[in-house]
């Protein structure tokens, strides 16, 4: 079994930087609102890392305020990402000139507490060189319904389209 660590650290009053166990980095945030209703109900919000403007100043964010993803669109990035990489390595064995790939994910997400994904779609668009049609569309369909873990942990619950589309030069 392998492991896999990731170190979440406060820098925000809902900001967070994440560090993986090679010193990459990524940071993560909470919606606006989020971060208004936080500092509205701790009793010293001076004391929060990045809260030294309170809500409704005029200061500038902090250095880490607005400027992460959102947790439920990194998840939609760990998806469109581990399926793009099983895309490149299938169509890479195809021999395909495939020089860029570029993936939009769209995620519709439950009207409720959790506001969990109910479907997700995929457009993978192959940009440049000579890539067949049908075979990217293949190696999309054996990436999403197959290779990819990230999808394989949403079955049965989320629903995953994808469509592909091929820009030649």
């Amino acid at each position: 079994m392998t492991s896999v660590k990731v170190e979440l650290r406060r820098v925000g009053p809902c900001a967070f930087e994440a560090t993986n166990r090679q010193g990459h980095r990524i940071v993560l945030d909470g919606s606006p609102s989020l971060r208004e209703r936080i500092l509205e109900r701790v009793a010293d919000p001076s004391v929060l890392p990045g809260a030294e403007q309170s809500a409704g100043t005029t200061q500038p964010p902090t250095p880490h305020e607005g400027a992460g993803l959102r947790p439920m669109e990194l998840f939609l990035c760990s998806l469109a990402g581990c399926s793009a990489m099983d895309v490149v390595m299938i169509v890479t064995r195809q021999r395909q000139d495939l020089r860029e790939l570029r993936i939009t994910a769209t995620g519709q997400r439950a009207d409720a507490t959790p506001a969990v994904y109910e479907r997700i779609d995929l457009r993978f668009e192959a940009h440049g060189g000579s890539v067949d049609a049908k075979k990217l569309e293949r190696a999309v369909e054996l990436a999403v319904t197959k290779y990819c873990s990230v999808a394989m942990m949403l079955k049965p619950d989320v629903a995953i389209g994808f469509e592909t589309a091929v820009t030649p030069d």
